[in-house]
């Protein structure tokens, strides 16, 4: 079976062989050790999550024929091949995650954004907060709706646009950093300007108007960083989970801590879809 590619000749299918990895044997060598030794008083008595067991028993199946596969075969030549089942993972396995990623990808480009420029906005917070990001849910979700309102507010001011435009974006949580470390930090698609109502019929608009925002300068992101940053220490002093007092501190910091990117921008004529 051929597997054609654009600008590429057909390429035989190859099965993948997981069980020869670095990750894979060390997974399998070390996971009965680790499942013991988080259970244990010397770990604070707090036994592995069941889904995150899960998730890495269901990786040593990943991939591997004795835990089940499809057989595809050719009806013309009588060819056949086995397909390992996947384990379908979210957090784990590299290869359903690079399948994952491609697939939101590619429904995101065809589906869900129009043919105008799109941002990323990548923001990283100080390691003080980052605790509570892991283990304050509603913590996560304000600071994503804190950066998205204030890059919104932004776009509009920066587009000449009433109060009722609005902008389009999709956000991803990321957990962990480039050396796998624990780190909280978010990635935002943001078309780069906003739609406004260009005619209405009652309360419904008919059409909308896309206003594009105007180039962004270091100066622009600089500020909404500080704003992302007081609002968000603000948040975290209303909510309880730091002492006003340390909040006062850290806006004291001549280095915040906080991180806000956003020099990648694609065009509308940049992609295809």
């Amino acid at each position: 079976m051929a597997v054609a590619s654009p600008g590429c000749g057909p390429a035989p299918y190859c099965r993948r062989h997981p069980e020869q990895t670095v990750l894979y044997q060390v997974v399998q060598q070390h996971l009965e050790t680790y499942l013991a030794l988080a259970g244990e008083d010397d770990w604070g008595g707090q036994r592995m999550p069941a889904y995150v067991e899960r998730e890495f028993r269901r990786y040593l199946e990943c991939g591997i024929l004795a835990y089940g596969f499809a057989r595809a075969r050719c009806p013309d030549c009588g060819h056949d091949f086995l397909v390992a089942f996947s384990c379908k993972g979210r957090g784990l396995c590299p290869s359903c995650n690079a399948r994952r990623m491609a697939e939101t990808a590619a429904h995101l480009v065809d589906h869900i954004f129009p043919p105008l420029p799109v941002r990323q906005w990548v923001l990283s917070v100080p390691k003080r907060l980052r605790w509570y990001l892991e283990r304050e849910p509603q913590a996560v979700s304000a600071v994503l709706h804190i950066l998205l309102r204030v890059i919104e507010a932004h776009l509009r001011q920066n587009s000449d646009a009433g109060a009722q435009a609005r902008f389009g974006a999709v956000s991803f949580i990321h957990r962990f950093g480039a050396s796998l470390n624990r780190h909280v930090h978010y990635h935002c698609c943001v078309i780069d300007g906003v739609f406004e109502p260009a005619e209405d019929a009652g309360d419904f608009p008919e059409s909308v108007r896309f206003r594009p925002a105007a180039e962004l300068t270091s100066e622009a992101v600089a500020a909404i960083a500080e704003q992302v940053r007081v609002r968000v220490l603000r948040w975290f002093a209303r909510s309880g989970l730091i002492e006003p007092g340390d909040v006062r501190e850290m806006l004291a910091w001549e280095n915040s801590g906080f991180s806000l990117d956003a020099a990648v921008r694609v065009g509308a004529h940049d992609r295809a879809g």
